[in-house]
């Protein structure tokens, strides 16, 4: 009997001793060690902070819901990393990543990522979780989350710059120049003649598109070609062109 005290009271002694000696006995610290490890012990004392004496009953309601794994993550970063499935599932499979994620925007980021899965969160950490949100948030309006995540899933940094640039035109367009190929295919053809290896767009070429039927928005499908090609130089030279007409 003394052995087990000695043992126990090692296990839960220091910062986590005192902490949890505010609301539960030695015996039953004892008992959540034994049962749980230090991993319990942790868990019960960042629960206790919010739910004092009742830490232990919502401690046991994660674990019968996320198991070990679930009591790990609590332990670790906190309630907020367990409050639902989605937020579970984010930190389970990203760690500090999807930690921040879920830390920063707890119900959109829940939301985003129930409906567009690993995505959401590998390209929230590629092009930046406020810029990613922001960007998802805005798009949505128009129901055009989906599209917008596609495009910065696929072009990255150089995709959250072009929407910097140029969102009020999209915004016009409703978006379709973002997953619209066949529209890019046409400003390709279109512009294929004036395209030299340096990304020269000639005064022909941009003749070419401004008189075409798309319009604009040939126009602007020829911008996302050159951008994601040639680079922002490429691009400035596109619109001096089209300005000295």
């Amino acid at each position: 009997m003394i052995v087990l005290m000695s043992t126990s009271l090692f296990a839960f002694e220091g910062a986590a001793a005192k902490a949890l000696a505010k609301f539960f006995s030695k015996e039953t610290i004892t008992l959540v060690s034994k049962q749980y490890g230090p991993t319990g012990i942790r868990a019960l004392e960042r629960l206790s902070a919010t739910y004092g004496k009742g830490a232990l009953e919502v401690m046991k309601r994660y674990g019968a819901k996320y198991g070990d794994e679930g009591l790990k993550i609590l332990a670790q970063y906190g309630e907020k990393a367990v409050a639902n499935r989605a937020s579970f599932e984010m930190v389970k499979r990203f760690g500090d990543k999807g930690f921040y994620l879920v830390r920063q925007f707890p119900q959109r980021a829940t939301t985003y990522y129930e409906k567009y899965g690993d995505k959401f969160v590998t390209t929230a950490n590629k092009v930046g979780n406020s810029r990613t949100i922001t960007y998802m948030d805005a798009a949505a309006k128009h129901n055009a989350d989906g599209k917008v995540l596609r495009f910065l899933d696929k072009f990255g940094e150089k995709g959250s710059v072009f929407l910097d640039r140029h969102w009020g035109k999209l915004l016009t367009s409703g978006f379709v120049l973002l997953n619209a190929e066949s529209l890019i295919d046409s400003a390709k053809n279109v512009a294929n003649h004036g395209l030299d290896k340096g990304g020269e767009v000639v005064e022909q070429s941009v003749k070419h598109v401004a008189d075409s039927q798309l319009g604009w928005m040939i126009g602007l499908a020829l911008l996302l070609f050159v951008f994601f090609k040639y680079g922002l130089e490429a691009i400035g030279r596109v619109w001096r062109k089209r300005q000295n007409k």
